[in-house]
């Protein structure tokens, strides 16, 4: 599997779209080595990193989730 073309996954959350961008070590690894996590800016198209994360996970599907979680956690902590 080659991620040279993985885009960020847009993870929406209680009405605020989050952006998920994994980085891979190397383009046919099963499981990336860091995740960020993007808040999107008041200028279309631009992005703030939220937070970022960083391995080992065991697979694919826990990065991802862990990712998600992350994102839900920083929502949660922006609303009053």
């Amino acid at each position: 599997m080659s991620h040279n073309l993985d885009v960020p996954i847009a993870h929406v959350y209680r009405g605020h779209t989050m952006f998920l961008k994994f980085a891979w070590k190397r383009p046919n690894d099963l499981v990336p080595e860091s995740a960020i996590i993007i808040e999107p800016a008041q200028i279309v198209g631009l992005g703030e990193v939220a937070a970022e994360l960083s391995g080992p996970w065991t697979d694919y599907p826990t990065a991802l989730d862990a990712a998600m979680s992350a994102a839900e956690r920083w929502v949660d902590s922006q609303l009053p």
